[in-house]
């Protein structure tokens, strides 16, 4: 290990530590012990087989709307619009599953084009608006994801509404041929895992190795450079944008017929708005932000448990997660990390 890697792996250690001490600090005003709830929330993640693949099927989403972030956020775009596109791509499935063709063998197939075609064109219709009409990504974006659940609100109680009654909690039960195939006893969703690895090992080489990838980060980080290299941005902001969307409504698939087996209001589960956090919080490179995605995943998974095992209120649950997700926001900071360098480093 170089000493530039040994400086980058020493500040995070620190920054880590921090953001655990300081999140420590709210966990004791709420009246519970840090140690208590951090041993909970890991063995709520990680203490058994079935905790391991809820924590999986957490991460699925997290993961695809952090690695489209990450395409966008590259070409200099502010995709806030990502839980449209998650949001699209669930209704993209519930349309397959829905129809007949969702009582056949290959639901899952169809879903997985369906869903992919929505989030990705629900992601162009944000870049078009941003290019023919000049209208910034971020209110185009949060435009079409109020359309799109005020969408799933209308489908869930109109066209897809429960037999019999209009209810808020979601359409029935997709039927078993929809839901992806799982493997062992333990339901573990082989083939939803198998393409997130696709995806990533995918966006590496693409970001990192091909024309397209290094012209849509050239767009990002000066675009000026578009014309002097002479191609066109906009080109790659629908690029950027498709690509984006895609790999968003897959995520969305995911949440529709591999967790919930249904579609419900609340479908994204938040996960696009915290993928933003994590990617910025990790300097939008892929590796990172997947680690990222991995410990936000568990806490998630393992903060359910916090209720049980120490009869915290839930409402409380919600705010030990994001003090733990400010905290590590505000220890990120490139004016923490700067003052860390010169506090821990300056012999070295």
């Amino acid at each position: 290990m170089n000493s530039f890697e040994f400086k980058n792996f020493y500040i995070l250690t620190i920054q880590v530590i921090l953001a655990f001490l300081l999140s420590s600090l709210i966990i004791i005003l709420l009246g519970a012990s840090p140690l208590d709830v951090f041993k909970n929330i890991f063995n709520g993640a990680f203490g058994r087989p079935e905790k391991i693949v809820k924590t999986l099927l957490i991460f699925l989403p997290i993961s695809l709307a952090s690695l489209a972030l990450i395409i966008t956020f590259s070409t200099g775009l502010w995709n806030i619009g990502i839980e449209g596109q998650i949001v699209l791509g669930a209704i993209g499935a519930t349309v397959i599953a829905k129809s007949f063709l969702g009582d056949t063998a290959l639901s899952p197939l169809y879903q997985l084009i369906f869903g992919v075609s929505f989030g990705s064109l629900w992601g162009l219709l944000c870049g078009f608006l941003k290019v023919k009409f000049n209208v910034h990504e971020i209110f185009g974006g949060l435009g079409l994801y109020f359309v799109g659940s005020g969408a799933i609100i209308y489908l869930i109680l109109g066209p897809w509404s429960k037999e019999g009654i209009a209810s808020t909690s979601g359409t029935d039960i997709f039927n078993k041929a929809s839901w992806f195939p799982t493997f062992s006893d333990l339901n573990i969703p082989a083939l939803p895992i198998l393409i997130v690895s696709v995806i990533l090992i995918l966006s590496i080489v693409f970001l990192g190795f091909t024309k397209t990838g290094l012209k849509l980060k050239a767009t990002g980080t000066n675009p000026d450079s578009t014309e002097k290299f002479q191609f066109n941005s906009g080109v790659y902001i629908f690029i950027a944008f498709a690509i984006a969307g895609g790999i968003a409504g897959l995520a969305g698939v995911f949440q529709a017929s591999v967790f919930h087996h249904k579609l419900v209001p609340s479908i994204s589960g938040g996960y696009g708005f915290l993928s933003i956090l994590i990617v910025l919080a990790s300097g939008k490179r892929i590796i990172p932000t997947m680690l990222l995605a991995l410990f936000f995943s568990a806490m998630i998974a393992g903060g359910s448990q916090l209720q049980l095992r120490l009869n915290l209120h839930s409402s409380l649950i919600s705010i030990i997660l994001s003090s733990v997700v400010f905290f590590w926001l505000v220890v990120n900071s490139e004016v923490l990390k700067t003052k860390l360098n010169k506090l821990f480093l300056k012999d070295s």
